[in-house]
């Protein structure tokens, strides 16, 4: 019997893993083409930034919405195989059709799925490892960075063999192949009737804290990756082709330093974790706008790369701390999700003035002083964040 159960444990394991892959590879093999695939049937730029505004309202409105529902009825593992079938469904829209009104609900439909997805999907790990007494997010979202790293190496191989029509149908796959492995979470978690008994408790003061912080932070890390590739090309001297051998590299630089911070965080308390990795991307992005050569960005990717699995790992697990597990999803959702819609709506457009205007150097440390404020906000706050059960661990 104890044989049955670690190898049922190992396979669960196992799908757990393949399940990072294939749901950040389909977004790996998809995000790189689909703004050029718009300009390709005749968007325009006013357009494509107008959807993006409106996929971030919608996104907004429906992520905390459809969280705060899967919370009280248990039915997390529903809404994130509804996230990745969209996701799959858009895809498919855009490899079978030119109508600009399907596309255009495609594109709405890309905007409101992809982050909650990924954010959900990030929840549902944590809690499963949790169940089951394992300390290996770190290395789980390892193998998120590898699936998306991979993904774009091979996107351009993939659309060379077959256009535009053969890269989404790809990421439409793999996806739908995402949905089914979704199923290794539980469909209700056994503790329902715990979570529901006794008064509702008040939420955490450090949440509020957290996303004060999350909003001046993701101000600098949406903005800073929006204009990224923009800068590489007509700055930095990358060749358009190379474009996707870039995005790939920032995630794989990246898995080392997931794996490895498992170890890390048992051992520093969340919070200064959180705080060493904003300072991290904020550095790191201050030296994207002063870096003056190629090979001086590859040693300040891998900066990067030390410092995002820290922030990110530190952020889902500190939320999760502070949040009673009636209301984990939702403030997930805010956190992770609202908080950076808000930050880009109000400020895309004034960074994107301060690129075109400005130049990149001021750009980028407008982008690394909006992340040191989230910093500030975090330290100003820092005794707040007393954590349900687990203060020794924040």
């Amino acid at each position: 019997m104890s044989a049955l159960l670690a190898l049922r444990n190992h396979f669960g394991s196992v799908r757990l893993v393949a399940l990072q892959l294939f749901s950040t590879a389909g977004l790996g093999m998809v995000y790189p083409y689909i703004n050029l695939y718009l300009t390709e049937i005749g968007f325009s730029g006013t357009l494509i930034g107008t959807l993006a505004s409106a996929g971030a309202v919608l996104t907004l409105v429906l992520t905390p919405l459809l969280n705060q529902i899967a919370d009280r009825l248990l039915l997390h593992r529903r809404l994130l195989m509804l996230y990745l079938g969209g996701f799959a469904l858009s895809s498919m829209v855009f490899a079978t059709t030119r109508n600009h009104l399907l596309v255009i609900l495609a594109v709405l439909l890309f905007k409101v799925t992809v982050s909650p997805s990924m954010t959900l999907g990030a929840q549902l790990t944590l809690s499963q490892l949790i169940r089951s007494g394992k300390t290996i997010f770190g290395q789980m979202r390892s193998f998120s960075a590898l699936g998306f790293a991979v993904a774009s190496a091979l996107a351009g191989q993939v659309f060379a063999l077959g256009g535009y029509s053969l890269t989404f149908t790809v990421g439409a796959l793999l996806s739908l192949v995402s949905v089914q492995l979704s199923t290794i979470f539980p469909a209700k978690p056994k503790e329902k009737s715990k979570l529901d008994a006794g008064p509702k408790a008040p939420r955490n003061r450090g949440i509020y804290v957290l996303a004060a912080s999350q909003f001046f932070v993701t101000m600098c890390t949406h903005n800073a990756f929006a204009f990224l590739f923009i800068h590489l090309s007509q700055n930095l001297g990358v060749n358009n082709t190379h474009i996707g051998l870039w995005v790939a590299l920032l995630a794989v630089v990246e898995f080392p330093f997931y794996y490895l911070t498992d170890a890390l965080l048992p051992r520093v308390r969340l919070r200064i974790t959180y705080i060493f990795g904003i300072v991290g991307i904020a550095l790191s992005t201050l030296g994207l706008g002063i870096v003056p050569s190629l090979p001086m960005l590859l040693l300040l990717f891998v900066f990067r790369g030390m410092s995002w699995p820290a922030y990110q790992l530190s952020s889902y697990r500190l939320m999760n701390a502070i949040s009673h597990p009636r209301n984990a999803a939702t403030n997930q959702a805010i956190v992770q999700v609202t908080m950076p819609g808000i930050a880009l709506l109000l400020t895309g457009s004034l960074y994107g003035w301060a690129y075109d205007h400005l130049g990149a150097g001021v750009f980028y440390a407008l982008c690394a002083l909006a992340a040191a404020v989230g910093v500030c906000i975090v330290i100003a706050g820092f005794r707040l964040f007393d954590a349900r059960g687990s203060a020794p661990a924040t």
